[in-house]
């Protein structure tokens, strides 16, 4: 059974509301990477002209990081709105795509939880499924041409995620599936206030949250 769904499936009306949506992003996107080459282009001209050479050189480089900074933000946002990205959770097993590096081929994995020993994240947020037996788990490479390529499948599985909410849905509603550990909290022992407050004042703070 399907639990959970990335990218969501959308009706008509909202499929075209986001072609509307995508295409004013893109626009936007592509106008303010013409903003910054132009003012890298100005910014480089002006050194040409400074007199001091330290001047010329500090101003030739700024003029080249704008055109730099323009072109990646322009393809980092290419990047990431890839279509063929995509998180299917269901109740025994993990449908996942995420790219191969930073090249147009796809990574695409089917995990059955019976597979997975124990799971955790990195400082870098890389959900990591360390697998028992593989069994019935699989990884795919989908190329850039659209053909696909089965993958040795190793004892481990390393899962980025370009939307948050799937990764998270996982840790908090199947945390036990994918053996992962839960987050122990300490329990604040407050029964050092029973000698201090009254039995009335318990019965109007039934929270015990004394007034605060």
């Amino acid at each position: 059974m399907l639990l959970y769904e990335y990218p969501p499936k959308l009706s008509r009306s909202e499929r075209q509301q986001k072609v509307i949506h995508d295409l004013t992003e893109h626009k936007k996107m592509r106008r303010n990477m013409f903003k910054n080459f132009i003012l890298g282009a100005v910014i480089i001209a002006i050194s040409f002209l400074a007199q001091n050479i330290v001047i010329s050189i500090v101003l030739l480089v700024l003029g080249v990081l704008n055109i730099a900074v323009g072109a990646l933000l322009y393809w980092y946002f290419a990047y990431y709105r890839a279509a063929d990205v995509y998180t299917r959770i269901y109740d025994d097993h993990i449908e996942h795509s995420q790219r191969k590096g930073f090249s147009k081929e796809y990574l695409e994995y089917s995990l059955f939880y019976d597979s997975i020993k124990k799971s955790y994240q990195t400082n870098s947020g890389v959900l990591i499924c360390e697998l028992a037996d593989v069994g019935s788990s699989e990884l795919t490479l989908r190329k850039k041409d659209g053909t696909c390529e089965s993958q040795p499948l190793t004892d481990r599985a390393e899962l980025t995620f370009q939307d948050t909410a799937a990764k998270l849905y996982l840790i908090d509603k199947l945390s036990d599936k994918i053996k992962y550990p839960r987050k122990e909290y300490n329990v604040i022992d407050d029964d050092e206030d029973d000698d201090y407050y009254s039995k009335e004042d318990k019965q109007w703070d039934k929270l015990h949250k004394h007034g605060l």
